[in-house]
């Protein structure tokens, strides 16, 4: 078969990308090939595991999604690309003639090399098996151990626990969030799921995961922890297989690709998972296996490969995490991050609440802002407090940093206020931590 546009990969980048060429050029022809039928919103999965939440709700279908949108839709595997004949191979032997491909295979779960990963009930969360397997099992056990202390994994933590179960978190880094917050608010976090009673094992390796033919147990050290089943939430690996055969070039974190989601490759686009960002602050590779960032580089790779020309921006990984009823969020860079590249900086704290005190639902919430010394420009943003908020603030910062906003613009910035919404007018923290960093200089 001939196709104008070959998509590799159904998840939100391959996805975007098909229905932004569509929108383009309505007459193009793209096909989209990816290994399973119908689209799983994965930021989802935990809560179906916990049970707040029903499978089929956060299951859409291929034509919903794609096939509505004038994109034909194949349940098939690329298994090879020749480039110079611009055909690819599928495991169910199609042959699909191309004239641009975008690649949007996604990433894989790392597995961490721990004897006894390959027992029963030792399960990631990555697709619809295992949500629907980690639901059957949560149902019926008493003790989870999740191995990986980041976003997913607290995130899955704080729900089994919900859930009634003893839930126990093991992470080798110092605190729990290590990688994408300082470690004051890394602190708060462990505050909050240790007072929720979930075990927290930081700075700590698994040496096995023991049991007769199934999970029974994870040893750390000379400590025993009790298991029904063990959820390896170690992070992701991008997807690079299909584009290293072709000769695409690979940086450390993935596919490389350029302002225009162009690969080393004629006519070879790529998004999502599988690719490597480039950060906006400090220009250097870094890893966005985010949703966010995919839709993005999506919808960019398939304007372009229609032939036109948007930019996308360089990423600042934006985030939040909701636990029990509290949520984090960040933006840019951390303290820490901004120190290893050698950014002389003054931080800025401010405490408020999330809406007027005189409110009985009124939750504290916390920021730090995090300006460069020398120009005096926000490069980072971390909160942490009550769930209402977090996220409509970190948006708003994270759109400071890409206009380059500096310390007087968001001392004086004008923002709304009303009792049951807002902080009072005179406490909105984003303010106070910006006049806080200004006392500092």
């Amino acid at each position: 078969m001939k196709t104008d546009i070959l998509i590799v990969g159904g998840g939100p980048a391959g996805i975007l990308a098909g229905q932004t060429a569509k929108k383009v050029d309505p007459e193009l022809r793209i096909t989209m090939v990816k290994d399973e039928p119908d689209i799983i919103i994965r930021c989802s999965e935990p809560y179906v595991i916990n049970g707040e939440v029903k499978l089929r709700d956060i299951i859409h279908s291929d034509d919903e999604m794609i096939g509505s949108k004038g994109i034909i839709v194949l349940i098939d595997r690329i298994t090879g690309i020749d480039y110079e004949k611009k055909t690819a191979m599928t495991r169910n032997k199609r042959e699909i003639s191309f004239n641009k491909v975008i690649l949007a295979t996604g990433a894989k779960p790392f597995i961490p090399n721990i004897l006894g990963k390959e027992l029963k009930n030792v399960f990631t969360l990555r697709n619809t098996k295992d949500t629907r397997n980690l639901k059957i099992i949560s149902d019926k056990a008493k003790n989870a151990v999740i191995i990986g202390g980041g976003a997913i994994g607290i995130a899955v933590g704080s729900l089994l626990r919900k859930k009634g179960l003893n839930a126990s978190i093991i992470d080798v880094s110092p605190h729990l969030l290590a990688g994408a917050y300082d470690a004051e608010f890394s602190q708060r976090i462990e505050f909050l799921l240790k007072k929720k009673g979930i075990k927290i094992f930081t700075r700590k390796r698994v040496n096995a995961i023991k049991g007769e033919g199934e999970v029974e147990e994870v040893l750390i050290e000379n400590k025993k922890i009790p298991a029904d089943f063990v959820v390896i939430s170690a992070g992701v690996r991008a997807n690079t297989e299909l584009a290293e055969k072709i000769g695409c070039k690979i940086g450390r974190f993935g596919i490389e690709i350029d302002k225009y989601c162009r690969t080393s490759l004629k006519d070879v686009y790529a998004c999502g998972d599988c690719t490597q960002s480039l950060s906006f602050i400090t220009k250097k590779p870094v890893p966005s296996q985010l949703a966010t960032t995919a839709v993005l580089e999506g919808k960019i790779a398939g304007a372009n490969a229609t032939g036109k020309r948007e930019e996308f921006p360089r990423i600042i990984n934006p985030s939040v995490t909701v636990l029990f009823d509290s949520a984090i969020g960040r933006t840019g860079l951390t303290e820490k991050q901004a120190r290893d590249e050698g950014i002389e900086i003054i931080p800025g704290y401010g405490k408020s609440m999330n809406k007027y005190p005189s409110q009985r639902e009124a939750e504290f919430i916390e920021n730090k802002l995090i300006f460069e010394k020398e120009g005096k420009k926000l490069i980072g943003a971390q909160i942490f407090g009550g769930k209402e908020g977090i996220d409509e603030r970190i948006d708003l910062l994270s759109l400071a940093i890409h206009q380059r906003v500096r310390i007087g613009d968001l001392c004086h910035f004008s923002h709304c206020a009303h009792p049951e919404l807002s902080p009072p007018p005179f406490s909105e923290p984003i303010v106070m931590a910006a006049e806080d960093a200004l006392n500092k200089i």
